[in-house]
């Protein structure tokens, strides 16, 4: 035990940087599980201070009806704390790092793969890996509830096989006139079609399922499969570049999404404006015109002209990296475009909608967590 602490702390090495080694997966178990018990200890009391917000903001009742946005509030609280404060680490770290300064991309490559890693870097991918690796679970847990059935019973089975065609006839005229003369969904008060039945549970899509799920999902499955491949690859440098504008330009998301839950309208459309700019500068410029065009450009001629790396092995794997990295700057071009539909409404009709937590918008009459009514 006296020379784990130098180990981890003071020794520049490749076993905690490299996430398919032993030492460094359960020490990686260990922070998700440190983490998520964080999380749990602190999302009550952020929700709780979300729905104190909300009766301030929106009037007393609200919490009743609006439960899913309250849990979502304790969710962007834990997000900006997170993001805010590994940030700031991001920056004091990288600081005089030689790849972070003009023209130092060279550096991403130059020594692989025979440099050693040093502890702060493997400490800040262990950390990063295991908030990735929550927040891909805590996404399925938003996304989706099940609910027990009784084998024993076959209601549920029919339901599932046959009940939609009676839910069609019942719902051909979706909305009826009551008898105040307002308008009634039929939709509203039906329960959520199920994706999945079997004898035992039903699977079906959770009220706190963000509107941008699939984009979101497919976000987490790329960063994972990047964490770990670039970790295998002692590619750390490169994906300490992309870790650190991914969580620079979330702070004004999370703090976008926070005001506007208190119907803060200045603040949110402050936070907007430096969310866009921030998206533009680090994932629609910084990434692919920097990032990606090092990977693109320089890593063969680092890796394998001038360095140790086998032509083979290199042939091997770029192609998935430049996949991944693909991935990516499509998602951030579809989420760019997603703001700007938020922007366009904004300004033309003196709404918010959160198209990333409701793909269609949401009613401007009802307060809540992600639209804004009129603009001052």
């Amino acid at each position: 035990l006296g020379n784990m602490y130098p180990f981890a702390f003071h020794t520049s090495n490749t076993t905690l940087s490299d996430l398919s080694h032993p030492v460094a997966l359960t020490t990686l178990l260990f922070l998700v599980f440190t983490l998520r018990s964080i999380k749990k200890l602190l999302l009550p009391k952020f929700s709780s201070l979300g729905r104190r917000l909300g009766r301030s903001a929106h009037g007393p009742g609200w919490e009743t009806t609006h439960p899913e946005r309250i849990q979502k509030f304790g969710e962007y609280v834990y997000r900006l704390i997170y993001h805010s404060l590994i940030s700031v680490y991001g920056v004091l770290y990288f600081w005089n790092k030689p790849w972070w300064k003009a023209g130092g991309t060279k550096h991403l490559f130059l020594g692989l793969p025979n440099h050693d890693v040093e502890p702060g870097m493997a400490w800040y991918y262990l950390v990063q890996c295991a908030y990735n690796v929550d927040a891909l679970v805590s996404l399925v847990e938003l996304s989706f509830s099940w609910t027990a059935v009784n084998p024993l019973c076959y209601s549920s089975a029919l339901e599932w096989h046959g009940g939609d065609k009676l839910k069609k006839e019942k719902n051909k005229g979706i909305n009826k006139t009551n008898n105040n003369g307002t308008t009634h969904n039929n939709h509203s008060n039906r329960p959520p079609k199920p994706l999945l039945w079997t004898p035992f549970f039903r699977l079906t899509y959770s009220p706190t399922i963000r509107g941008d799920f699939r984009e979101m999902m497919a976000h987490h499955l790329v960063t994972n499969a990047l964490i770990f491949g670039s970790s295998y690859y002692r590619l750390t440098r490169i994906g300490s570049m992309i870790f650190l504008i991914h969580d620079i330009s979330d702070v004004p998301i999370d703090m976008s999404k926070l005001a506007n839950f208190v119907k803060w309208k200045v603040t949110t459309i402050v936070c907007f404006v430096i969310m866009v700019i921030m998206w533009l500068v680090t994932r629609l410029t910084i990434f692919p015109f920097v990032i990606c065009k090092s990977a693109l450009l320089e890593s063969y001629e680092y890796l394998v002209v001038q360095g140790h790396v086998d032509p083979a092995l290199y042939e091997a794997c770029y192609l998935f990296f430049y996949a991944l990295l693909g991935c990516l700057v499509l998602l951030h071009v579809t989420w760019f475009l997603i703001l700007l539909r938020i922007g366009w409404t904004l300004v033309s009709r003196g709404e918010r909608h959160d198209y990333t937590e409701h793909k269609s918008g949401e009613d401007q009459g009802v307060g809540g967590m992600n639209n804004l009514t009129k603009v001052d």
